[in-house]
């Protein structure tokens, strides 16, 4: 994880290649916190309408941060 806040807008939406480059964590660690949910410590995701991939918000990488 990196040392210091990601300094990114709390309205923007970011794919999950994104998100783990931002966060600075593997990607077992992120799809595992993904796994657990926002109310298990981890993140929340929402698959997006398209192609249901999950996306997340800048707000949501903040608090996991």
């Amino acid at each position: 994880m990196t040392p210091t806040c990601p300094d990114i807008a709390p309205d923007a939406v970011f794919s999950a290649a994104q998100a783990i480059k931002i966060l600075g964590v593997s990607h077992g660690k992120f799809y595992a916190d993904v796994k657990r949910g926002s109310k298990g410590g981890g993140l929340d995701g929402r698959p997006r309408r398209d192609n249901g991939r999950l996306q997340f918000t800048g707000r949501e990488l903040i608090r996991y941060w």
